[in-house]
């Protein structure tokens, strides 16, 4: 099965911490998708190498600025075809309000601008949570972290569609039939 939408279309691919999301996208690359990494993950690598304080556990707001600026570059490299992006602008509101911080009004504005077309959330799967050096939420935070970027889907007008827990293929099978309807 591959993509049959021919205009330009934006997927994003949501949920916790380490639920599958990227070895889902990284699947749904070979199905000709142009796909963009965890925008998030690279910058945490960045900024340890540097010892900067600008990571989620010590500066939420600023690191939440970088991730922004980082994200609004790869939404407007989307090309024809689909594109698929590891995590979307609303995830930051929803770890900003997990951080319970005040969210600034670049991410507001882009938030309300700049829309996909498709938001699949994947839910906290304890069979498969791992932490690491980037990411080091407790299962427990990592399913209130879930619910927060529902949530902040849901106010700003989406309808996340839920992938089953399941085999990657029968994952990107699911996508795939939503996609194309």
């Amino acid at each position: 099965m591959k993509i049959l939408k021919t205009k330009m279309i934006r997927i994003v691919i949501t949920g916790g911490p380490s639920t599958g999301k990227t070895s889902l996208i990284s699947e749904l690359a070979n199905f000709k998708c142009t796909t963009f990494p965890e925008v998030a993950r690279i910058l945490i690598k960045e900024q340890l190498e540097i010892n900067s304080n600008k990571v989620p556990w010590d500066d939420v707001s600023g690191f939440s600025k970088l991730v922004l600026e980082k994200q609004l570059i790869d939404f407007n490299k989307a090309s024809h075809g689909a594109n698929i992006y590891d995590r979307g602008i609303p995830d930051l509101i929803g770890y900003m309000n997990h951080g319970k911080q005040k969210l600034f009004k670049e991410l507001k504005s882009a938030a309300e601008k700049f829309k996909y077309q498709f938001v699949f959330i994947l839910s906290p799967w304890k069979d498969i949570y791992e932490t690491d050096n980037e990411r080091r939420e407790s299962f427990a935070d990592s399913v209130k972290i879930y619910e927060d970027i529902k949530n902040a889907y849901i106010q700003l007008g989406y309808s996340p569609i839920e992938v089953p827990k399941d085999t990657i293929n029968n994952r990107v099978s699911f996508i795939l039939s939503q996609i194309n309807g």
